[in-house]
């Protein structure tokens, strides 16, 4: 949840090639919205997908160091700890 004062608006400039504006502006039209509504989306949707991806990596590493720990090998961290980090980061997200 964000407080009110996260939810304010500030107005920030930024460059971008014609031809994706060009394509911002197509959907404007086509959803009768605004440019800044299709940029914060497109804003929200590239957050979650690096969060997405960062949790699928976590994931990847605790399940390596499980089949460490099932060949008799140490792993540096623990299946244990990892765990805990990926509950941790999905509670943030």
């Amino acid at each position: 949840m964000h407080t009110v004062k996260e939810l304010e608006k500030q107005q920030v400039g930024l460059r971008m090639p014609a031809y994706l504006l060009n394509e911002i502006d197509e959907l404007t039209k086509k959803y009768k919205v605004n440019r800044s509504e299709i940029l914060i989306e497109a804003a929200k949707s590239y957050i979650d997908s690096v969060a997405e991806r960062d949790v699928h990596q976590r994931l990847h590493s605790a399940l390596k160091e499980v089949k460490l720990m099932s060949a008799g090998e140490t792993p540096s961290i623990s299946a244990r700890d990892t765990i805990k980090e990926l509950k941790d980061a999905l509670e943030n997200n």
